[in-house]
């Protein structure tokens, strides 16, 4: 399997050498190319780039204008499907890798349908637990590994302007009936909670995500603090100061929520039906 580590990058300098680092700790690491997208970033240059993913497998690929998270994802996967490889693994610039990321995309991918996700968030529903992997209703961009057959079939009526391209991909999976399988315990953890994808305070973090390095301790012993300190400010707004929006989801979304759960009883019906058999006791 021939695995691209694809790494989209606007500024957030001090997360980006975090995720850099950890990925240099991934044992097999020299087995994967990795491709750093450079989306006009204005904190540093393609230089520094160069010089912080100094190995003969890693790229710099500068963008001529901002494209954007959406934007740069989808030409991201264009990209990759112009390349010999089989997988591609989008590395979000503030992600931490625990030293046996790789290793278990290497062991666990074939295993799967031809996607797999390596961050389990609690705020991606789980559809069915098997004993080992989770099935999530949903995804977004950030861990996720997917195989270029996959992708290509997903590029074809897709237009790259379009917004929530994550959870397209997701529904777009669905139907074809492949498992959207995360491990229990997350591989890689989020670290920023602000970008053009992260906003309205949500705090997007891992469920069971175990620091294997001294390195992945110490980035964990500072994230922690600002996740439940964030996570109480969250709580406090959406009792006490954002009654506007509490009135207005109140208002507008009955339909789609009810939609929703149809659609969720019912996907989580079709797992436990299918795949009961292969749960570990």
């Amino acid at each position: 399997m021939k695995l691209t580590v694809a790494i989209p990058v606007h500024n957030r300098k001090q997360f980006l050498e975090i995720t850099a680092r950890s990925l240099y700790e991934c044992s097999n690491v020299e087995k994967t190319d990795i491709k750093v997208f450079n989306d006009c970033s204005t904190e540093f240059d393609s230089t520094y780039l160069r010089q912080l993913f100094n190995t003969p497998n890693a790229e710099v690929v500068d963008r001529k204008e901002n494209l954007k998270s959406n934007r740069n994802t989808y030409q991201i996967i264009l990209d990759f499907l112009n390349t010999n490889n089989d997988v591609l693994f989008i590395c979000d610039s503030d992600l931490l890798l625990r030293p046996d990321t790789l290793d278990y995309i290497f062991n666990n991918f074939n295993r799967t349908d031809g996607f797999l996700g390596l961050y389990n968030s609690y705020m991606h529903r789980d559809l069915y637990f098997d004993g080992e992997f989770v099935y999530k209703e949903d995804v977004g961009f950030a861990g996720i590994c997917i195989s270029k057959k996959l992708l290509k079939s997903f590029v074809v009526n897709q237009k790259e302007k379009q917004n929530s391209m994550d959870f397209r991909l997701s529904k777009f999976l669905i139907k074809k009936d492949v498992r959207l399988m995360v491990p229990k315990n997350s591989l890689v953890e989020h670290i920023g909670f602000d970008g053009e994808n992260a906003k309205n305070g949500i705090m997007d973090f891992s469920i069971d995500f175990t620091p294997l390095s001294d390195f992945n301790k110490e980035v964990m012993n500072k994230i922690i603090p600002i996740v439940l300190k964030g996570q109480g400010d969250m709580i406090k707004e959406l009792l006490f100061d954002d009654k506007y929006k509490r009135h207005g989801f109140m208002l507008h979304q009955p339909h789609k929520y009810i939609i929703c759960e149809r659609n969720f009883k019912r996907l989580t019906k079709v797992y436990k039906d299918k795949y009961a058999k292969v749960i570990k006791v």
